[in-house]
């Protein structure tokens, strides 16, 4: 079920309807007892707000929590979206009206909720909060906040389809199937297959290097890190020397999921993203060059975020950040299967029209540790490499908190 169709535990006598709650913020209390300390504001539609406050202690009239920052972090991985990182989580089915232009924005609550706004200021470098509902953006990247606030306050709350995922350390740790690719033909350039990851977790880095995403013998796929944009590229050589790409760069956000559709005929590696929820972007087409084609070298195996462990001009770095859903197909999935791939919320894979269509599917992080089971069959032999048990995290409820 959806965030907004179940109740959620907020303290241990507590519980709010999905339904009730607009906004989930995250800040710091200023004065008084408990000052300096983390809090969590919970902004409701129908009953007076709820302040949570982070403490080792209870204290009298206050609600207490552990761990503020937990407690934000469950409700955004139960399906929240997110408007500025780490602070501001909505609800979209709360918002009742958006007025925008290039210098604000404007988001008014179902009711008598209020509305928040969010002004372009060159006077500051992150988004800041000025006063309550009231947030300052960076002039020059305003337009990029407003379209991805946009698209997180216009659609249905995401969600991860989860309770577990794998967390990468980005040094050596990775997904690795030893067996079935053979058949299955993924990142064979003579076959055709899709791909589909979501990312529960994304760092962000500006060194230009290359990190893997899937690999099968030399095989890889990859993404070129770029600061807050990233580009595609793949080789037949297991490096990110000589590697071939497309020259466009777009941003990769917490929560994306990223699907890769290749054709074999037109040569054609297609690569869509978009937050669950949401209608995907054709962030562009890559065709794979002869070079690659003739150098073509898939294995029986398969992984998932494996570099090559080298430290030179050849460098392919293991991926960094949360995965989970890891799904596979031999064959294009289709633009109408597509959009149900990446507008699914709540529901899961198995539930889906295009889930007999699937050759694999890994919930990865679901198994007991260290095994990675592809639930399809069609990979096997998977397991976490040069990991730990805590790399297998669980999705935290907020009734758990």
């Amino acid at each position: 079920m959806s965030f907004t169709e179940v109740f959620h535990q907020i303290t241990g006598n507590a519980r709010v309807a999905g339904r009730n709650i607009s906004y989930v913020r995250a800040f710091v209390k200023r004065g008084g007892i408990l000052d300096g300390h983390k809090g969590i504001h919970i902004g409701l539609l129908y009953n007076s707000d709820i302040y949570l406050y982070e403490n080792t202690e209870p204290v009298a009239g206050l609600n207490i929590i552990p761990d503020a920052d937990a407690t934000y972090h469950a409700f955004f991985s139960q399906g929240m979206s997110e408007v500025v990182l780490n602070l501001l989580l909505a609800n979209p089915q709360a918002i009742g009206e958006l007025d925008y232009d290039d210098a604000h924005l404007r988001a008014t609550v179902i009711g008598a909720g209020g509305s928040w706004e969010f002004r372009a200021d060159a006077g500051v470098t992150v988004e800041t909060e000025i006063q309550e509902r009231v947030w300052a953006v960076p002039a020059a990247a305003f337009p990029t906040f407003r379209d991805l606030a946009l698209q997180r306050l216009s659609t249905l709350p995401s969600g991860v389809q989860a309770s577990s995922y794998i967390a990468f350390n980005g040094g050596d740790d990775y997904i690795n199937f030893t067996a079935g690719n053979t058949a299955l033909k993924y990142l064979d350039w003579t076959a055709d297959w899709t791909l589909g990851i979501t990312l529960v977790g994304y760092p962000q880095h500006s060194d230009s290097k290359y990190q893997c995403l899937f690999a099968s013998g030399n095989n890889v796929l990859m993404i070129r890190r770029g600061g807050t944009n990233q580009a595609l590229y793949i080789a037949s050589n297991n490096t990110g020397y000589a590697s071939q790409g497309i020259n466009t760069w777009s941003p990769i956000n917490d929560g994306d999921r990223l699907q890769f559709e290749y054709n074999s005929t037109s040569k054609h590696l297609r690569y869509f993203k978009g937050q669950p929820g949401a209608t995907p972007q054709l962030v562009g087409t890559l065709t794979v060059n002869a070079t690659n084609i003739a150098n073509n070298d898939p294995g029986d195996d398969f992984a998932i975020g494996r570099g090559n462990g080298l430290t030179n001009y050849q460098e392919l770095l293991h991926w960094d950040g949360g995965v989970n859903n890891f799904i596979g197909m031999q064959g294009p999935m289709g633009t109408t299967d597509r959009l149900s791939y990446f507008q699914s919320v709540g529901e899961a894979y198995d539930e889906q029209s295009w889930y007999a269509d699937l050759n694999s599917w890994g919930k990865l992080g679901e198994d007991p540790y260290p095994n990675v089971v592809d639930t399809v069959g069609g990979l096997t032999g998977g397991e976490l490499i040069n990991g730990t048990e805590e790399d297998f995290v669980p999705i935290e409820s907020p009734e758990e908190n």
